[in-house]
């Protein structure tokens, strides 16, 4: 009786109980297509600034979130897909626990605008002015008029800027160098390939690389050796009064009023990159830049704790919380939701971050042996990488008291380490030493004798490449007499240095900094090591250092030897 009473108290009681156990009151509700109220599969459906997984739409439009515990923004939006005849941008609702709410999405507008005349920076300035201050330091901003490549595309970069090569000087009518296609790439994708650099007057198109030349490239497919949107990317202006307003990005939840963004997932891939760091010339299949293939080659590229995309080195995360906007009232984002557009590259630090240099040096009969040691250790890429002007030489100097011993074995530093007709110390040729770089070779205009190095756009072949790929390292070996040396040891050093251009081509323009300000040569590692040669060195004998009485004294016994071994001695 009294288990039955417990029973029946602990059933009344039930209802009870649950009452005080608060039910969920999770958000639900459908996507739809704002013109045609159509329901949208596939959309991502999230609670705005978070960065779990969102939940997509079924077949049916519809989603459900978790209980959000308060009042949130919800936003959706399906991947953008060029091969998908409607595309959205991301649209949102306000919500609240428990709510059931309908979620509508703007199509895209099917057609372009062509012409197009393109915002500038200082447009996008005005909502979101720290990116911009990022950008406008980096070597993006100003690729449109950046002296040096108008030095080599029409000789008027620089005052000297008309020396040497020039391609537009031995050109047939209409071959345009393809420079525009990534310099100026919103003007070149209104007409691909047909766009001479220094004709360009677009301000946006002088803005260079500016903040719609990104965000405006809706696509980027696989044909990553095709030189940008001339096959490797699509750009997309929207036909509509408002086109700057129309971008693509990584966020899935970008939902401010007056921007129509997209979500473009390749944003946050290091393929995106590729639409202008990796390419081939166009008639010849030989390389111009092959950054994203030497990143897939390395050990970045793997999925797992070590993974790094280009933007994770180059547009790294904020230090902490905030708004992606410079305007009032914007939602705080995670630290990783906001990243840096001041595209950092190769800087004193970075380089030295990059690669390490060891050196060993030691006696071995009657020569010094040393060894050097360059390693790849922090770029995702090559060393050097990007354009084929790019190189590094490694020069190494054996002395004793200051002055060089001869090198009897080992490499020297090629060609490309001294300008003809210089004689500096930076002209290091034929000096003990390595150099990194890829030599392309061909005719220019396809014409005439095959010469090196030339630009991707006259290459027909590589000749050379020593660069040092991603995780690997260089090792060299030398070696130099000490036939006759009587000092009791040598001083070896190895200095490694990075140039931004081929010497001789840096001498021919006059270039003495480059675009940004930056110093043409950069040392990014040194190392030194004394060697100690005392003893029998060849067929020398070290002396070693007397003190006064000691030296008074062998001088003295020198002296008597002399002296006996002379007739008077003798007798």
């Amino acid at each position: 009786m009294r288990a039955r009473l417990v029973f029946l108290s602990a059933w009344w009681l039930l209802p009870v109980l649950l009452a005080a156990v608060p039910a969920r009151a999770d958000i639900t509700g459908i996507v739809v297509d704002d013109l045609t109220g159509d329901p949208v599969a596939g959309a991502r459906v999230r609670v705005q600034t978070t960065t779990d997984a969102p939940a997509t739409t079924g077949a049916d439009g519809s989603f459900a979130l978790p209980d959000p515990s308060g009042p949130v923004t919800v936003t959706a939006v399906p991947p953008y897909d060029g091969a998908r005849a409607v595309n959205y941008i991301t649209g949102s609702v306000s919500a609240g626990p428990g709510d059931d709410v309908e979620i509508r999405l703007t199509p895209l507008p099917i057609n372009d605008r062509m012409p197009y005349d393109p915002g500038t920076a200082t447009d996008c300035a005005s909502c979101h002015f720290d990116q911009f201050v990022e950008w406008n330091a980096s070597r993006h901003a100003g690729a449109g008029v950046n002296p040096w490549v108008l030095d080599l595309y029409s000789g008027d970069g620089t005052p000297d800027g008309g020396n040497g090569y020039v391609f537009l000087d031995d050109r047939d009518p209409g071959q345009t160098g393809f420079c525009a296609t990534c310099h100026t790439p919103l003007v070149d994708a209104q007409d691909p390939g047909n766009v001479f650099l220094n004709e360009v007057t677009l301000p946006g198109g002088l803005d260079g690389v500016n903040c719609l030349a990104c965000h405006q490239m809706a696509e980027v497919n696989d044909n990553t050796d095709a030189l940008h949107h001339l096959g490797n990317t699509e750009y997309r202006f929207p036909d509509d009064p408002s086109t700057p307003l129309w971008v693509w990005g990584p966020l899935d939840d970008v939902s401010f009023s007056v921007m129509r963004a997209s979500y473009q997932p390749g944003f946050s891939e290091s393929k995106f990159c590729a639409s202008c760091h990796q390419y081939n010339n166009p008639d010849t299949g030989a390389p111009g830049q092959t950054t994203y293939d030497e990143w897939l080659a390395s050990p970045f590229s793997v999925p797992g704790p070590d993974f790094m995309a280009c933007q994770d080195c180059h547009m790294p995360p904020a230090d902490e919380p905030g708004p992606i906007s410079s305007l009032g009232g914007q939602p705080i984002r995670p630290a990783e939701q906001r990243r840096s557009h001041a595209f950092i590259g190769a800087t004193p630090d970075t380089l030295a971050d990059a690669v390490t240099l060891d050196l060993d040096a030691w006696v071995d009969g009657a020569e010094l042996a040393v060894e050097a040691r360059v390693a790849n250790v922090g770029a995702g890429h090559a060393f050097p990488t990007g354009v084929s002007i790019r190189n590094a030489v490694l020069v190494i100097e054996a002395t004793v008291n200051g002055q060089p011993l001869a090198q009897v074995a080992g490499p020297v530093v090629p060609f490309y380490g001294s300008a003809s007709g210089s004689n500096t110390p930076d002209d290091v040729a034929g000096r003990p030493g390595r150099g990194f770089a890829r030599v392309l070779e061909g005719r220019i205009n396809g014409t005439g004798p095959v010469v090196a190095p030339v630009l991707f756009i006259d290459a027909e072949a590589v000749q050379s490449d020593t660069r040092i790929l991603a995780g690997e390292d260089d090792v060299s070996s030398y070696r130099f007499s000490l036939d006759g040396v009587l000092v009791p040891e040598a001083e070896v050093t190895a200095r490694l240095f990075y140039r931004r251009a081929w010497r001789d081509l840096a001498v021919t323009k006059n270039w003495t900094e480059t675009p940004s300000g930056d110093p043409v040569q950069t040392e990014v590692r040194s190392a030194a090591r004394t060697v100690d040669l005392s003893g029998v060195i060849g067929d020398a004998v070290a002396i070693p250092t007397l003190g006064g009485l000691a030296m008074l004294l062998l001088i003295s016994l020198l002296l008597a030897a002399a002296w006996a071994s002379s007739p008077a001695g003798r007798r």
